[in-house]
C-alpha cells in the first residue's frame, strides 16, 4: 500500500464488516460485465482503440469521478462523482476544554448525493469519555473531566444507538432495527495491536431502517469500543465509526459506487506528518500536569503515527474488492477499485471507470476536451 493511503481511526475496519454497504462478495449476484476478482483479474496492457469520431458513451455505463480536498487543512483528497457534496473535515477540540480530546485532529467528514443527503457517507470523530466509576461518583454523568464527557462505558450497539443514530437522525420515525451483528475480527484486530494493558476491545454493526421526509431509508453503522479500566484511568473510546445509508429500496444498488468513493480516500503525507508532531508535542504538554493519563495519550499519539496501518485495516478496504494499479502519470501505486474492467486516469487526478470493453476517454465528449486520460493498469504481483 502506499505510504500516501490511509484512513482516520473513526472508521476502518474488517472483513466481516462487509454488511456495512452490502458486500459484492456476499450480498450481490455476479455480474458479467464487470472484472473478476483481482487474483483473477487480466487488464489490457493499453487502451482499446480509439475511434474516429467523438460521442458520449451510453448514460451508466462510465464513472467520472473527480478529486475533492479537505478545505481546513487539505489533510485529505477524495474521488467524487459529480454533482455529489463534501461536507466536514478536520476537527480541533478547544484545548481550554480540556487535554484529553485536544490533543491530536479528529474526522467529522460526510459525502452526498445531494443536499438531503439521501445517499451519504459518514465518518465519525472519535471521543474519549470517563467512567464515573473511576471517579468514585465526584463528577456527575455528563460533565466535563479533563476534557471529556463523563459517561458510563457503552458496548458498540447501545453507542451507537444512544450516540450516533439518535443524535444523526432526530426526525427518524418508525424505526425498525433489521440487524445487529458482532464484529469479532475487527476487535481481535484491534487487541492484537494494542499496546495498552487492561484494554478492552469491543466492536460491532447495526441496521436499522426508518422514514425520514416522506422517505424510507436504510441505514447502517459501525463502531468499534475501547475500554481502558486499569491503572484508575476508566477511560473509553469510540473508533472507527461510520454511517452510510440510502433509500431502503435503493440501497444494495449503491454499493459499488459507495465502495468506489470509499476506497479513493488518500492523505496528505506532509499533513500527516505534521501532525503527528504537533500531536506529541500537545500530548507531552499535557502530560507534565496529567501524569495519571500518560499511557493513554500515548497510545493515541501511536495510532497517529500508524494511520497507514490503521487504512490497510479499514473495513472498507476489505470489504469493497479493490486492488493496486500503477499511475501512469507518475509511476505510483495506488489503490481502486476492481468492480470495474478498465481503469483511466489524468494527470489532474480525475479517474474515470467503466466495463464497456469499447470505451475509449479519446472519444468521449463529455470530459471537455481533456485528452491526458491513460490506462492505468495493475501493479505487477
Amino acid at each position: 500500500m502506499s505510504s500516501t493511503r490511509w484512513l482516520w481511526p473513526t472508521l476502518l475496519i474488517a472483513p466481516l464488516a462487509c454488511n456495512l454497504c452490502g458486500c459484492r462478495a456476499l450480498n450481490q449476484a455476479p455480474n458479467e460485465n464487470k472484472a473478476p476478482d483481482s487474483a483473477q483479474q487480466s487488464k489490457p496492457a493499453s487502451a482499446p482503440p480509439a475511434t474516429t469520431s467523438k460521442k458520449a458513451p451510453a448514460p451508466g455505463t462510465v464513472l467520472y469521478l473527480h478529486p475533492w480536498v479537505e478545505p481546513r487543512e487539505h489533510a485529505f483528497t477524495i474521488l467524487l462523482p459529480a454533482g455529489w457534496i463534501a461536507e466536514g473535515g478536520v476537527l480541533r477540540i478547544d484545548p481550554r476544554l480540556g487535554p484529553t480530546n485536544s490533543v491530536g485532529a479528529k474526522i467529522d467528514f460526510s459525502v452526498k448525493k445531494d443536499h438531503a443527503g439521501s445517499v451519504m457517507i459518514h465518518w465519525l470523530p472519535n471521543f474519549t469519555y470517563k467512567d464515573p466509576r473511576a471517579l468514585r461518583g465526584m463528577f456527575r454523568v455528563g460533565s466535563n473531566y479533563m476534557g471529556c464527557m463523563v459517561y458510563p462505558v457503552l458496548d458498540p450497539q447501545t453507542f451507537m444507538e444512544q450516540f450516533i443514530f439518535r443524535k444523526q437522525r432526530p426526525l427518524a420515525q418508525n424505526v425498525r432495527v433489521l440487524e445487529r451483528q458482532p464484529l469479532t475480527e475487527l476487535a481481535q484486530r484491534y487487541r492484537q495491536r494494542s499496546a495498552v494493558p487492561n484494554a478492552h476491545y469491543d466492536a460491532g454493526s447495526m441496521t436499522v431502517a426508518y422514514d425520514e421526509g416522506g422517505v424510507r431509508y436504510k441505514e447502517k453503522l459501525m463502531a468499534v469500543i475501547e475500554n481502558i479500566a486499569g491503572q484508575g484511568l476508566g477511560m473509553w473510546t469510540n473508533h472507527e465509526t461510520l454511517a452510510v445509508r440510502a433509500p431502503e429500496a435503493e440501497f444494495d444498488g449503491t454499493a459499488p459506487l459507495l465502495s468506489v468513493i470509499e476506497t479513493s480516500l488518500k492523505g496528505n503525507p506532509a499533513w500527516v506528518a505534521g501532525e503527528n508532531r504537533g500531536a506529541a508535542t500537545r500530548a507531552h504538554n499535557a502530560l507534565q500536569t496529567q501524569r495519571y493519563i500518560q499511557d493513554q495519550r500515548r497510545q493515541m499519539v501511536d495510532r497517529q503515527r500508524q494511520v497507514n496501518a490503521e487504512a490497510r485495516h479499514s473495513s472498507w478496504l476489505f470489504l469493497t474488492g479493490q486492488d493496486d494499479y500503477v499511475n501512469p502519470h507518475t509511476g505510483e501505486v495506488e489503490q481502486g477499485s476492481n468492480e470495474y474492467r478498465n481503469r483511466w486516469v489524468n494527470s489532474g487526478g480525475d479517474v474515470i471507470y467503466s466495463n464497456n470493453p469499447e470505451y475509449d476517454p479519446s472519444w468521449d465528449t463529455n470530459l471537455a476536451g481533456r485528452s491526458d486520460y491513460k490506462l492505468s493498469a495493475l501493479r505487477k504481483r
